[in-house]
């Protein structure tokens, strides 16, 4: 096979050659590495407000400590790596836009801190992750100015998934625990003829062969979650317009709630067939846990392709209602 080459005969440029080139482009970079290398040894030393189980002043220890004790929270670690694909991704249009020193970013810097005060005020370490970010946020505008920071926008804000909060998702997690018991009792009961019953978060075999407690690990927050972040993903990259991009990101709430039924629905199934050994083999497998992984991706798949904006800059949503008005004219 014969590899493809730039017009004048010559082959791009390999990563390294391609990251210098852009470290090359980029302006004040000691001014900002100085202000980063601040930052960090700050948050470092005063970056946890609580030296409670995680007895670290470092916020990082304390981000560790969330991500490595529970699963609902261990997405944050992955989160950095796509920032900086996703950055290196945009490299061009970050290199293109006009940069200088923006002194109003100072006031952004400053509020971080402010929050950080405030983080021990209140004795919430989750605060502090906010002022963390934030502040180096406020750092890349003071050494390169608005336009930058409007072009970084997306990808740095899905640091919002780095911060824990599996400690204050209980008013949301025992809704969903409700409503997905709920929607996996009457799909079983009305749907596929299996004669369960429902208990609070508790499902039910009428002859009781079987129950399963919907419990706060299976309330759907970590699918949740992990939709919302490939939702947001996949909406900045593939759309351009707003309200289509909000469209696809709050399609995560259903698609999660839908997958998360999905998988009840499955062991209920099994353990109906073959008895509840079958039920907690599928439960328990890694295998099939990924199933309602796959069935959210192909759902923001399928919402990010009708709402996708084709080469006449009308999704497919328009068209139809075009095509439709055509019709009836």
């Amino acid at each position: 096979m014969i590899a493809e080459t730039r017009a004048d005969g010559r082959e791009p440029p390999g990563f390294r050659l391609e990251w210098e080139r852009c470290w090359r482009q980029l302006p004040d970079k000691p001014l900002f590495l100085a202000l980063l290398a601040s930052w960090l040894l700050f948050f470092h030393f005063w970056g946890n407000c609580t030296l409670g189980y995680a007895h670290t002043p470092s916020l990082y220890g304390w981000l560790a400590y969330m991500y490595r004790g529970s699963v609902d929270d261990e997405l944050g670690i992955l989160i950095p790596f796509f920032v900086l694909i996703l950055f290196w991704w945009k490299r061009k249009e970050l290199l293109a836009v006009a940069k200088r020193r923006w002194w109003p970013a100072a006031g952004l810097v400053l509020l971080a801190l402010a929050l950080q005060i405030f983080s021990f005020m209140v004795q919430q370490t989750q605060i502090s992750a906010v002022a963390f970010f934030g502040g180096l946020y406020a750092l890349m505008g003071l050494t390169w100015g608005p336009h930058w920071l409007r072009a970084s926008f997306f990808p740095f804000f899905l640091f919002v998934f780095c911060v824990p909060m599996s400690n204050l998702t209980e008013p949301i997690s025992l809704p969903l625990r409700l409503v997905a018991t709920h929607i996996t009792s009457v799909i079983c009961h009305v749907g596929l003829g299996i004669n369960v019953l429902q208990e609070g978060t508790r499902i039910l075999d009428s002859h009781g062969a079987y129950q399963y407690e919907v419990a706060a690990a299976c309330s759907g927050i970590r699918s949740l979650l992990a939709t919302l972040a490939l939702a947001t993903i996949y909406a900045f990259v593939i759309l351009k317009t707003p309200w289509r991009r909000l469209l696809v990101i709050f399609s995560a709430f259903p698609l999660a709630v839908t997958s998360n039924v999905l998988r009840l629905t499955s062991i209920i199934v099994s353990a109906e067939a073959f008895g509840q050994s079958a039920g907690n083999y599928v439960h328990k497998n890694y295998w099939l846990s990924l199933l309602p992984y796959a069935v959210a991706m192909g759902g923001i798949w399928l919402v990010g392709r009708w709402l996708h904006e084709g080469r006449t800059g009308r999704p497919a949503i328009e068209q139809t209602v075009l095509a439709g008005a055509e019709l009836n004219s």
